[in-house]
């Protein structure tokens, strides 16, 4: 079955994160390397991004310091991306695969001031869904339902066997993506992305891949 439609996570997926990450170190004031050392040591021991941010921070509630930094710097940038933040890769991907005639969706667990964001950037989409806005998060087979259904609002009829998603998580894309029917690769790169590809359960991806030029050309084969 041919691939008709790819659609992309956001984090680390198009948006690099390391600025963010940097400005919530430079928040508690704690070095990069001890904040990117100790984050990546909890995720690679099977911990959760939160679980790193708590063993740094005790007692650290993400949406009340995110309205406590809304309050101190409502101008900004904050924990949010700009097009500073988006990787090299992405605009040459998108138009080697929008020219292979493949349909193109951004989906991903992202509060609602990402859309506008990804908006700005003009990448030149054909949906994007935001969690936050529809209610239902990754890995929730209810979030890929909703992925199935905007795919199908650009191009009618498409299954879900007909989708690819792209993602640098084994647990909140591939994983996910497969059970729904979807074709998924997994992006080596990011926090995640690394740890994740020399995971067993890689294998269940229906590749491994490091950049988007390589998803392009990869996609573009099996449309």
């Amino acid at each position: 079955m041919a691939i008709r439609t790819v659609v992309f996570d956001v984090g680390e997926t198009l948006v690099d994160e390391t600025r963010i990450f940097e400005r919530w170190a430079d928040r508690f004031g704690i070095p990069h390397m001890a904040f990117f050392g100790t984050i990546g040591g909890v995720i690679a021991s099977g911990g959760t991004l939160t679980d790193g941010f708590r063993l740094l921070v005790p007692g650290f509630d993400l949406e009340a310091e995110s309205a406590r930094w809304l309050e101190e710097e409502p101008d900004g940038e904050r924990e949010h991306f700009g097009e500073a933040d988006l990787y090299p890769d992405v605009r040459p991907a998108f138009r080697a695969m929008r020219e292979s005639g493949l349909s193109l969706i951004i989906a991903g667990n992202q509060p609602p001031e990402a859309g506008p964001a990804l908006e700005a950037m003009e990448l030149g989409v054909d949906g994007i869904g935001i969690s936050d806005v529809w209610g239902v998060h990754k890995p929730l087979p209810e979030f890929f339902d909703r992925v199935l259904e905007l795919a199908g609002e650009t191009t009618p009829g498409i299954g879900p066997g007909e989708i690819l998603y792209v993602g640098d998580r084994v647990d909140n894309d591939v994983l996910p993506a497969r059970a729904a029917g979807m074709r998924a690769v997994l992006l080596r790169r990011g926090i995640y992305g690394y740890r994740h590809s020399a995971s067993p359960e890689a294998a269940r991806a229906d590749a491994v891949l490091d950049d988007l030029l390589q998803v392009a050309e990869w996609a573009a084969a099996r449309a």
